[in-house]
């Protein structure tokens, strides 16, 4: 299949967008209350695990609906919609300290695909 690659700095600035999202959340709920900043700070874990498998987002993080790409599987070109299992793939490679970082750069690599996306067999394109 033929895709057009996201870029890095797209990839970036979703991500940054996901993160200031999640952040803001968490900090406008622990400054409510204590016990409601523990629940959205678990919901913001499971927004980052999910966040391109969420049917009510079309299947794209806010972030990445905000940088117009997407993931998709690489055999078909389907987006991960409902796709839980493949988004969590995705993401189990971020959550490895230092490992992360050696991942996240990954997407300056030929094939822009991190980790990740070759654990989960998925590609980051344009839409």
């Amino acid at each position: 299949m033929e895709f057009q690659l996201a870029t890095p700095g797209q990839r970036f600035l979703a991500a940054l967008i996901d993160g200031l999202v999640v952040t803001v959340a968490v900090l406008a709920a622990s400054a409510i209350n204590s016990s409601l900043g523990t629940v959205v700070n678990l919901l913001g874990l499971g927004y980052q695990l999910t966040k391109d498998a969420i049917p009510q987002l079309g299947g794209q993080s806010i972030g990445k609906k905000a940088m117009k790409i997407k993931v998709v599987k690489e055999d078909t070109g389907e987006m991960i919609t409902g796709d839980w299992g493949t988004s969590i793939i995705r993401y189990v490679s971020l959550l490895i300290p230092f490992f992360n970082i050696i991942d996240a750069l990954m997407v300056f690599s030929g094939d822009r695909r991190r980790f990740g996306d070759k654990w989960a067999k998925t590609v980051v394109v344009q839409e």
